[in-house]
């Protein structure tokens, strides 16, 4: 049974009329709708999606693309100028840090002010108040007014308002931005237990990989249209692609792209045996030809073109299938189409859902390489040891200048490493081995813990 549907928006649309001067504005009041004196700017246009119970919906796009305009749709803080959203339950948002909040008012007053206005009656907000204030976690401040709050007081009080009331819905819109690390942990883990309790969760955010750890569908928004709808690893590959190409060339591409995308997350992975042609030795390390990510995507160059991308064993031979614990390393070939300066290298580590691992940049951070005179080809090897646990891992390389940080040339999911079961035996688990060495077991600590206890 099909989980139930929480949100449902149809054909949402929002214009605005912008008025030339005051003067045209009042001339459309005076004529009554008979002659128009503006021109019509589609906020958001034509907009159809659904999400259902537990699921989150990640939402990216660029600055303007009506990302806010939708969420203010979807929380009816703004009135569609046509279509229908339907939402089952009740909805918490943070659309804008302190939105809800009376800024004389203490802080914890606009507890009481945000839950009446998510339809609690104090009552129900005399039960939460407890865990509100603890995972605010502002002591004293409470008691004091609002207006004397930091940014990051105003996002812990209003994120802890809205997540403990357990909203059917709840909207966050780059709020968690302005927190720090340690509480942003803490919002993510708490929303992971909402989701669990059935909550439909909408994240707007710029951090791909926010996407990609926390979403089970993304939606990417572009000049107030709904572009794609899809998994989180074809949406970001977009949406990253959008950023780093004109609006005209992103477009002609960006179909076929996300029907490519997502054809390649239906497939299976490579199969791990060794198929024709492969040269794998008796363990299974080696190089199989066919170890080739159909999802690899380079960006237009600018100046300066990454020409090969290949990976070595520790011998300097080609490989792509090495066992765990074994270091390679990423070999690259660049070459200078015209004079660049400042420039940047960089090569990088993702698993098979998009999740940066880990990453490499050279020079060191604060430098760049000497000015490249047009035609000069170099060469660099990013060296990474054999800390990746077992499984399917794509490599990505970028060239950049500094300090605008504007990609000269880039290459997503270049070439792609199979990691295999260690040869001996392995103690660590998580995302990497970090183990250094085997656990050691000290008897003598455990015996006296166990006299101190008796």
């Amino acid at each position: 049974m099909a989980d139930p549907i929480t949100i449902q928006a149809d054909k949402l649309s929002k214009c605005y009329r912008v008025f030339s001067s005051p003067r045209a504005r009042l001339a459309q009041g005076l004529w009554r709708g008979t002659r128009t004196f503006y021109e019509p700017f589609w906020a958001l246009n034509d907009v159809s999606f659904e999400l259902e119970a537990g699921q989150t919906m990640g939402m990216v796009g660029r600055n303007g693309s009506g990302k806010s305009t939708l969420l203010q749709l979807l929380c009816g803080t703004l009135t569609p100028t046509s279509g229908s959203v339907t939402i089952e339950g009740r909805v918490a948002a943070l659309l804008e840090l302190g939105s809800g909040f009376n800024p004389e008012f203490t802080g914890l007053e606009n507890v009481y002010l945000n839950a009446a206005l998510l339809g609690l009656s104090k009552e129900e907000t005399d039960s939460n108040l407890d865990s509100i204030l603890a995972f605010a976690d502002i002591g004293d401040f409470v008691n004091q007014p609002v207006k004397t709050y930091s940014s990051g007081m105003a996002l812990r009080l209003a994120f802890a308002v809205q997540a403990n009331i357990e909203p059917d819905v709840l909207v966050v819109d780059e709020a968690l931005a302005v927190g720090d690390e340690f509480f942003q942990r803490k919002c993510f883990k708490h929303l992971q237990a909402l989701k669990a309790k059935g909550t439909s969760i909408l994240l707007v955010t710029h951090n791909c990989g926010q996407i990609l750890q926390h979403c089970d569908q993304a939606m990417l928004l572009n000049r107030g249209q709904l572009e794609f709808i899809g998994r989180p690893k074809s949406i970001t590959t977009i949406y990253q692609r959008l950023n780093n190409s004109s609006e005209e060339g992103w477009r002609t591409q960006a179909e076929a792209l996300f029907k490519q995308l997502e054809a390649n997350e239906d497939r299976p992975d490579p199969a791990r045996e060794a198929k024709p042609g492969a040269k794998l030795d008796a363990d299974g390390s080696g190089y199989d030809p066919n170890l080739k990510p159909e999802s690899r995507m380079a960006y237009p160059s600018r100046g300066l073109r990454i020409e090969a991308m290949q990976v070595l064993d520790h011998e300097g031979k080609r490989c792509n299938v090495l066992h765990q614990g074994e270091g390679f390393c990423v070999a690259l070939s660049y070459r200078a189409d015209e004079a660049v300066e400042n420039v940047e290298l960089a090569c990088s580590i993702t698993d098979k859902s998009g999740q940066l691992i880990t990453g490499q940049r050279f020079p060191e951070l604060g430098k760049s390489l000497p000015p490249l005179s047009a035609g000069a080809s170099f060469s660099c090897r990013f060296k990474f040891d054999g800390c990746l646990q077992p499984g399917l891992y794509f490599l990505n390389a970028g060239a950049w200048n500094c300090p605008e940080k504007i990609y000269l040339h880039r290459i997503v999911d270049g070439c792609a490493v199979r990691i295999l079961l260690p040869r001996n035996t392995s103690f660590g688990f998580g995302l990497v081995d970090l183990t250094s060495n085997t656990p050691e077991l000290i008897h003598t600590a455990l015996s006296e813990q166990n006299r101190a206890i008796d």
